[in-house]
């Protein structure tokens, strides 16, 4: 249900395959007519048949065939010889984060400056909000009835800004610092005229992208077991470097600017192992399956390179705390940066009545807290910025799907809401939909 959202605050659940989670959207290709109806049906028919005739007859018969196969849950595979494409569309909203302590708060912590004793010296609250989108296409093609190969191209839309607000500032450091009256400072006066003394740069306020690329993933589905009330697959992935990953100059992720990655932008692996437990059927109109997936994957070693707008810190901030006001002016080359791994686990209650599917599901993920190897003045100013820490999410689904078989047409469209209710060092998705759309294509048969 969830992917691993990082330093992410909209990207993170678009593409959805990033970290792999469960889909609501099954094969709901059930039979909507008695399959012996059917196959009575055709036996009886005449040679003298139209191409719209010809067409229901290919259809109805191929149903015929995939209601043998008897396909449910998220284990179940294409038929051998069928493609499918799948277009996913988002949108969602950022606006509140779970702290540490699992309390919510704004979507990026506040950025303190404290001496040497832990006195607070200077506190703003950056403001940051964003919303957009999201668009995922896949396309999936059956090599045997137990085994699929995939392809996924996630892409994301987005819009990110600070309104930054000054939440307290000592008078003693406004005074140094020559601010006359610390009660009218604004945020935006922290940026332009506190932040370069402290040697920061000037972060611009707002980041706009459109169709931005995430990791692009591919893999094997393979049904490694199925009867009639067990089924079991496993999907191993590998994901492309494909993620877009911004200008370190303008980069969330170190407090340079408001953009965001929609991607780690390095190799990594994955598996999902899943499992179908069909608690009721009867007949064609009712199937009620128990599902429950568990994922893993692991982001490889990647080079990064550094900011390189820091400025040198005023002497006035390095004599306050040498060790809050750290001079990065110097940076140059890169450091290494390592996601790490990552874990989630969903279950969830699926109802497919006919051509009508209802789904209620549950979800958790946790990652690793991402490594990084540089200069350590620059990691502990990254750190500080509490967005790189482990990260727990949980979550909530609830979806529908219908299957346009009635019509003769071989697709499936489904709507899927997602809500946030926990989380350790994580951001809250607030009005998060999906609407998706998957179409079926006999190539071979």
């Amino acid at each position: 249900m969830m992917r691993r959202s990082m330093t992410l605050i909209l990207g993170g659940l678009f593409a959805l395959t990033v970290w792999t989670g469960a889909a609501f959207a099954q094969h709901s290709g059930a039979a909507i007519k008695d399959p012996d109806a059917i196959e009575r049906e055709l036996e009886n028919e005449d040679g003298n048949r139209n191409i719209w005739e010809k067409y229901t007859d290919f259809l109805d018969s191929e149903l015929v065939k995939i209601s043998e196969m008897d396909l449910y849950g998220v284990t179940s595979q294409l038929p051998q010889g069928y493609l499918s494409v799948k277009w996913d569309w988002g949108v969602i909203r950022a606006k509140n984060r779970y702290d540490d302590k699992r309390h919510l708060g704004p979507v990026m912590p506040p950025i303190q400056f404290k001496d040497g004793t832990g006195k607070e010296l200077i506190s703003i609250d950056m403001g940051l909000s964003g919303h957009g989108g999201g668009h995922t296409f896949q396309m999936s093609y059956g090599i045997i009835d137990e085994l699929d190969w995939y392809i996924e191209l996630p892409f994301t839309y987005m819009t990110v800004s600070f309104d930054p607000q000054i939440k307290a500032m000592d008078p003693a450091i406004g005074k140094l610092l020559g601010v006359n009256d610390v009660t009218k400072y604004t945020g935006y006066d922290f940026f332009k005229k506190t932040l370069p003394m402290l040697g920061r740069a000037t972060p611009k306020s707002k980041a706009a992208g459109e169709w931005l690329l995430g990791d692009i993933n591919t893999g094997f589905s393979w049904n490694v077991f199925r009867n009639e009330r067990l089924s079991v697959a496993l999907t191993p992935r590998v994901f492309l470097p494909t993620g877009h990953v911004p200008d370190p100059n303008n980069n969330l992720t170190y407090g340079t600017g408001p953009e965001i990655e929609t991607g780690i932008g390095g190799w990594a692996v994955g598996f999902t192992q899943g499992y179908d437990v069909r608690l009721f059927k009867y007949s064609f109109w009712l199937d009620v399956i128990f599902s429950t997936e568990f994922g893993a994957a692991y982001g490889f070693e990647q080079n990064r390179d550094y900011p390189t707008n820091f400025l040198k810190p005023d002497d006035k901030a390095v004599m306050l705390d040498p060790a809050s006001f750290p001079d990065l002016s110097n940076l140059e080359g890169n450091f290494q940066y390592t996601p790490g791994w990552s874990v989630n686990w969903t279950a969830q209650l699926n109802i497919q009545l006919a051509v009508l599917g209802l789904g209620i599901g549950y979800g958790m993920q946790h990652s690793q807290e991402p490594e990084l190897k540089g200069d350590p003045a620059f990691v502990q100013m990254a750190r500080s910025l509490q967005l790189l820490g482990q990260q727990s999410l949980e979550a909530v689904q609830l979806a529908a799907s219908l299957s346009l078989l009635p019509l003769y047409i071989p697709a499936d469209i489904s709507f899927q809401w997602t809500k946030v209710i926990d989380g350790y060092n994580a951001i809250v998705y607030d009005n998060f939909y999906q609407l998706t759309v998957k179409a079926y294509i006999p190539i071979w048969r």
